[in-house]
């Protein structure tokens, strides 16, 4: 009988200490931080304030609250911190975007002023 109780004591320790894994604290979303960390790191050596100044700053500032959201440590603020990186990442890359659109586009003018230019000349040297 007595190996029955410690058995049976012995069941209820374990599955009190598997609740208690199951209660942990949450995990913060590092992966989701770290590439929204490096997206805005990327645009702004991309100097993409220049061509999409609001994506930008929205990126920091969802970064900053997801950060403010880790630091609570709920389960409830790490997933909204989860998607505030996300968001954060995709606003960075979006920015990036826009900013190698418009340096595109400002060669794609050099080019085609450039290129009248030639054409002029070309027709002034066969007209003359």
């Amino acid at each position: 009988m007595k190996t029955g109780i410690h058995l049976h004591r012995f069941l209820l320790a374990g599955g009190a200490l598997a609740l208690a894994a199951c209660a942990a604290a949450p995990q913060p979303p590092s992966d989701a931080m770290q590439a929204a960390e490096i997206a805005i790191t990327d645009a702004d050596n991309d100097h993409a304030a220049d061509a999409a100044p609001l994506e930008m700053r929205t990126a920091h500032e969802k970064l900053t609250a997801a950060r403010a959201d880790v630091a609570k440590g709920d389960e409830p603020s790490m997933a909204q911190a989860r998607q505030l990186a996300d968001e954060a990442r995709v606003d960075a890359q979006l920015a990036s975007s826009r900013s190698r659109l418009a340096k595109a586009e400002a060669v794609n003018q050099e080019l085609q002023k450039n290129s009248n230019t030639l054409r002029q000349e070309t027709q002034r040297g066969s007209g003359s």
